[in-house]
């Protein structure tokens, strides 16, 4: 349910000591080659299932080439990378300059930097317009009031589409996340907040989106929902 007491700079600054920590660690390992767990290397293979099918979405749009993407919550850089590679402008904003920096530097060595502009920001404060937005894996850290008010700014920097991920509620999911807390530190992930169907429909009548299209993606520990939607 949306939580009154839901403070956006107290969450803002909790997201950026996370991901600028240990957070950072944790993702660029699952996100690079580095051996993994068992546990953790279910996350990487899940990942990369989500992120072929939001790139098969993306081109299924019809964007010309040296369309602008905004990747909100670029972490590493993986997905704006292919973009890049893929003849689109992207901008990559994160809200941790570690993860800003890691995929700069993994722009300039695959020589694709030119085709990317990058910003340290929120995914609330970032500006511009573009012709369309994705957001992987980072609205699935907001509460529902927070993910309302992150997602209204996605939607209005384009008047295209927005391909993004988030956690539907789901009771063994939520369970799984309970007996998750009894890992190893090393293994557990951030706290994942679900949203009901009621809070998604709220969030998209408020934005003034509709959805085109969902999939589910799961894949060991790997759980997500990868959503499209446009402008009504």
């Amino acid at each position: 349910m949306s939580s009154t007491s839901f403070n956006a700079d107290e969450h803002k600054n909790m997201l950026r000591t996370y991901f600028n920590g240990q957070g950072f660690h944790r993702w660029a390992s699952i996100y690079g080659n580095d051996k993994l767990s068992s546990v953790r290397n279910t996350v990487r293979q899940g990942h990369a299932v989500m992120m072929d099918k939001a790139f098969d979405w993306l081109q299924q749009l019809g964007l010309p080439e040296g369309a602008t993407i905004l990747d909100a919550g670029c972490g590493t850089g993986l997905f704006s990378i292919r973009l890049a590679k893929a003849g689109y402008q992207v901008k990559s904003v994160d809200i941790a300059s570690q993860m800003v920096d890691k995929a700069k530097a993994d722009a300039i060595k695959q020589g694709v930097k030119k085709n990317i502009e990058f910003e340290v920001n929120t995914i609330e404060s970032v500006s511009g317009t573009y012709d369309a937005v994705v957001c992987f894996d980072v609205l699935i850290h907001y509460p529902a009031e927070g993910f309302a008010q992150a997602f209204g700014n996605l939607s209005r920097l384009t008047k295209g589409s927005v391909i993004f991920t988030y956690a539907p509620y789901n009771r063994i999911l939520a369970l799984q996340h309970w007996i998750g807390g009894y890992f190893p530190k090393k293994e557990r992930r951030t706290t994942i907040q679900m949203i009901t169907d009621e809070q998604m429909r709220r969030a998209m009548s408020g934005a003034g989106m509709q959805v085109d299209k969902r999939e589910k993606i799961s894949w060991g520990f790997y759980h997500t929902m990868l959503m499209s939607a446009s402008h009504n």
